[in-house]
């Protein structure tokens, strides 16, 4: 007899996530949810460390844009139309829920080591760390809400729509490693977009795709299924940066989605 498999989820506490660990849940392997949060950084040196990161000129960018975005309501809009495609789902009370901060701090990796997984399943976290991901025995997996190699990185529901690919709108779910997106893949999954989809929508459809895919692949995965999984070749994508997505972008994607990209796509 097979022994059982522990499944471990490791996430953060957004809409989004809360989807996917739910999604995930239906496995009855789940032994538990680790719910992980940045620790609260004074505003100063979070501006420090955006300055350090992104330059003074494009860090003014961004917070222009962003409060712009706010002040038109567009990002209430951008929340609305993510509610209307996920729900208001809560994570399960059924599964042991943990909360702690930085998913490569001590306090995470004990709790990780006392769990034993044998499969660790992340969704929506910083970058894992080497020693955060050999805390599980047999391997760690990742959800990516955008199809590697091609898209990898931050926005990748936002980047196919501004090269006029909203085909390869969609989702992955690769091997976890320290190295962004940069894992063997075990599937990918396009999502279904809808007429009169928005930006919030159109990254809604990706966790839901996503959230189909992961359950699937872990799923297989208990099963003792043979998964093919493919290396990336990194030559035939591109990595975005947060630092991309700036007013530019913002205003070709609008632009793009009023004269009809997404209305076109889902139409054909």
């Amino acid at each position: 007899m097979t022994p059982r498999q522990t499944v471990v989820i490791l996430t953060g506490p957004d809409l989004q996530h809360r989807y996917v660990a739910k999604t995930l849940a239906e496995i009855p392997n789940v032994a538990a949810i680790i719910v992980t949060q940045q620790p609260d950084v004074p505003l100063l040196r979070r501006l420090a460390r955006a300055r350090k990161r992104f330059g003074l000129v494009r860090m003014l960018s961004r917070v222009t844009l962003k409060l712009t975005l706010r002040v038109i309501g567009e990002t209430s809009r951008r929340k609305a139309d993510l509610a209307r495609v996920l729900g208001e789902p809560e994570f399960p009370t059924h599964i042991k829920l943990f909360r702690t901060i930085g998913v490569n701090s001590t306090e995470t990796q004990d709790l990780l080591r006392s769990l034993e997984p044998d499969i660790l399943c992340i969704y929506g976290t910083y970058v894992a760390s080497d020693a955060t991901l050999s805390t599980t025995s047999q391997i760690a997996l990742n959800l990516h809400t955008g199809i590697s190699p091609r898209y990898r990185g931050a926005d990748c529901e936002f980047w196919p729509l501004h090269k006029r690919e909203p085909n390869w709108v969609g989702a992955t779910v690769h091997t976890c490693t320290s190295d962004l997106d940069g894992g063997a893949i075990f599937g990918t999954a396009t999502a279904s977009l809808t007429a009169d989809d928005g930006l919030g929508a159109v990254f809604g459809r990706c966790v839901v795709a996503g959230a189909a895919l992961y359950k699937q692949v872990v799923q297989d995965m208990i099963k003792g299924r043979v998964i093919n999984s493919a290396t990336q070749d990194l030559s035939t994508g591109r990595e975005y940066r947060v630092a991309m997505r700036g007013w530019i972008a913002e205003l070709r994607v609008a632009w793009l989605i009023h004269r009809g990209l997404i209305r076109d796509h889902a139409a054909a």
